[in-house]
């Protein structure tokens, strides 16, 4: 018969220093703050000489402009022989820790760029009489931190309890899973993340010294936290480890829709929706153009057509690409021009790409890619999309992708032989006012029929506004994605890019609606051999906190200076070195080159509508290139200094241009004056 010798139990408690003058230890963790870049040597110091100032650090709220206040470096600067220096310390540790009242508003944690540091402290102790400390007796013996989130237990329930959600990270994916299901909260998780601890040894009345643990609270990590969907189904950690015991099976894909319709959403319906709006934007800017000549007016309209059948062309190709990757048979039926075989969504989607444009439309967006005078078109027009989808060639697709330049309209060349505007600008071919107006096939999303239309109705929060005076409702771009998702298979999407992670976290703001963002903390001692029937010791919960965002409102300034030139003469910029290079390739010289034959009123009025519209000609948009005409690139060296006072004049300038939106000039920045600070032989 084999005896174990007995093991005290175990017990997390506040840490050692903060215990005297109190009727009992209390159990939770105690969060300390610290408001400087030397926090550790800060810590460590005080544990050394006056732990019972431990108190003075513990966390308490605060904002910018109501601080906490920072306690004064316990570091003893002046070295003492020994026997003073336990003389002084065993003083010390007579007095009783002043700790804090509890706050009445919630604790907010700010990052390190706020200049704020927060460690978790906890004693870990056997649970008898005088609580000593517990020593580790082997390697199986692990110790570690976990963030809790807390979170109702059912999503939408504002008003019921509370309950914690561990962070679990996997194969899948990071996430917050629910830690248990009326058994208290006081468990590990499978897989849940642990963060590292440290040992702390400070003074004790006693000849020997003690130990407490802390952890780093990553409040940085916010973003990462705030964004992780969440499972509200808790798992047991036992069942875990049973799991981990059994042979290694994937576990069963999710069979979806969702990756393969937000790609279509992503490549073919918002740039869809964005050419929309600069052509209803266009439209109206030109017809309202009093001052304009018809033969202006139309060289206005071709030029805008012409950006915007290149945006459609590259639009098209995702088109085609989506569909043969993800409806295989729609887009067999296209390139056959025969439906023989689609029924369902899949016919009424095959049915909407192959509908032509009313005769008149065609016609009018036809003549809107002429020239002024022009009588003839560089190519023929498509009137449907199917029919763009058929004649679009790979190796037009390669030369797309290829170009360098911009779509002038001219025939021939590398580009598609076909026009065929996704949304356009409609012209009588002169250019009246009266024949301008923004056409495509968006107009005709409708064709699917009321029924469908009601049908394919999207939920009002991903919905657009309607774009005013057109007759048309941007919405039914979204029921044509619907109706994209609606033809397609529930399957494993393995082909499918992954989700965006903007739509990642849309999904779990929603799950998370009025949620306040609040988390707690837990030490967790860990023994791997003892398996199921000796649990990890969990330590009470800390006090809940908020993780506060980099752009906080109320985060402590973290005092910065930067310093200009102080000599902004001639004579004084050009003593700076050149020492910054920016690399430029032969289509972004290219670009940089017509950029600095601009002005920024050139720039302003090009986005202003009329009557202070002026258009900017850029050419082809064609690269750099030599005598030779050899393609070239450059390498342009700057000065750091001289860039900083271009970037703070032209703050200046955007700040007062967008006053007049956001209104935020009188709080922008206040000066203070600094007498004898000159340029010429004035202080560094």
């Amino acid at each position: 018969m084999i005896t174990l010798a007995p093991r005290h139990p175990l017990v997390w408690a506040a840490p050692r220093p903060l215990w005297q003058g109190a009727t009992s230890p209390g159990l939770a963790p105690v969060i300390l703050r610290f408001a400087s870049d030397a926090f550790m040597e800060q810590l460590i110091a005080v544990l050394e000489h006056d732990p019972a100032r431990l108190a003075e650090y513990v966390a308490l709220p605060e904002k910018w402009s109501v601080p906490m206040g920072t306690p004064m470096d316990a570091t003893d600067l002046v070295p003492l022989p020994g026997p003073m220096k336990a003389s002084r310390r065993a003083a010390r540790l007579k007095i009783a820790p002043q700790l804090p009242a509890e706050a009445a508003t919630p604790l907010k944690l700010y990052q390190p760029a706020h200049q704020r540091y927060y460690i978790a402290c906890a004693t870990l102790a056997c649970a008898i009489p005088g609580l000593p400390d517990r020593r580790l007796a082997g390697g199986e013996e692990q110790l570690g931190m976990v963030i809790r989130r807390l979170l109702p237990a059912r999503a939408g329930d504002t008003a019921g309890p509370l309950v914690e959600y561990a962070f679990v990270s996997d194969a899948s994916g990071s996430r917050w899973q629910r830690v248990s299901e009326g058994g208290g909260d006081a468990v590990l998780a499978p897989g849940e993340e642990q963060l590292p601890v440290f040992p702390l040894a400070h003074a004790d009345s006693g000849p020997q010294r003690r130990a407490l643990w802390g952890g780093l609270i990553p409040v940085a990590r916010r973003e990462a936290y705030l964004g992780a969907p969440m499972t509200r189904v808790a798992q047991r950690l036992v069942e875990g480890q049973l799991a981990a015991l059994g042979p290694a099976r994937p576990a069963s894909p999710r069979r979806s829709t969702l990756a393969r319709s937000s790609e279509f959403r992503m490549d073919v319906i918002e740039p869809w929706k964005a050419m929309i709006r600069s052509a209803l934007a266009a439209a109206d800017d030109i017809r309202n153009d009093a001052t304009a000549t018809d033969s202006q007016r139309q060289t206005r309209v071709r030029e805008a057509n012409l950006r915007l059948q290149m945006q459609a062309w590259l639009v098209l190709t995702d088109m085609a690409r989506v569909l043969e990757d993800h409806l295989a048979p729609v887009a067999a039926a296209i390139t056959s021009d025969s439906k023989a075989g689609l029924t369902g969504y899949r016919e009424k989607l095959y049915d909407f790409l192959s509908g032509d444009l009313s005769s008149p439309d065609a016609t009018a967006l036809a003549r809107g890619l002429r020239p002024a005078g022009g009588l003839t078109d560089a190519r023929p027009y498509r009137a449907s999309i199917a029919a763009a989808l058929r004649e679009l060639t790979q190796k037009e697709i390669d030369s797309l992708e290829a170009a360098t330049t911009f779509y002038q309209g001219t025939a021939g060349g590398a580009w598609p032989g076909f026009h065929s505007l996704l949304a356009g600008i409609g012209s009588d071919g002169g250019a009246s006012a009266a024949s301008i107006r923004a056409l495509g096939p968006f107009r005709f999303v409708t064709g699917l029929g009321d029924a469908d239309r009601e049908e394919l109705l999207v939920p009002p929060s991903t919905v657009s506004s309607d774009p005013p005076n057109t007759g048309f409702d941007l919405n039914d771009l979204e029921r044509l994605a619907t109706l994209f998702g609606r033809c397609l298979t529930p399957e494993v999407e393995s082909s499918a890019r992954p989700m965006p992670y903007a739509q990642q976290l849309a999904q779990t703001m929603a799950d998370t609606v009025n949620d306040k963002g609040l988390f707690c903390l837990r030490f967790v001692h860990l023994n791997e051999d003892c398996g199921p029937l000796h649990p990890p010791t969990l330590s009470a919960p800390s006090a809940s906190f908020e993780l506060a965002g980099f752009f906080d409102a109320e985060a402590p300034a973290r005092p910065l200076r930067i310093s200009l030139p102080l000599d902004a003469s001639p004579a004084g910029l050009r003593k700076h070195a050149r020492g910054t290079a920016f690399v430029l390739s032969d289509m972004l010289c290219g670009q940089v080159q017509r950029a600095k034959a601009l002005g920024l009123i050139d720039l302003i009025r090009q986005v202003l509508p009329w009557p202070l519209h002026k258009d900017i000609d850029i050419g082809d948009g064609g690269g750099c290139k030599d005598g030779r005409n050899v393609d070239i690139g450059m390498i342009c060296s700057l000065s750091i200094p001289i860039i900083t006072i271009c970037a703070l004049i032209l703050l200046m300038i955007i700040v007062s241009l967008l006053d007049f939106i956001f209104r935020w000039l009188p709080w922008f920045v206040m000066c203070f004056p600094v007498p004898g600070l000159k340029a010429k032989g004035g202080n560094p």
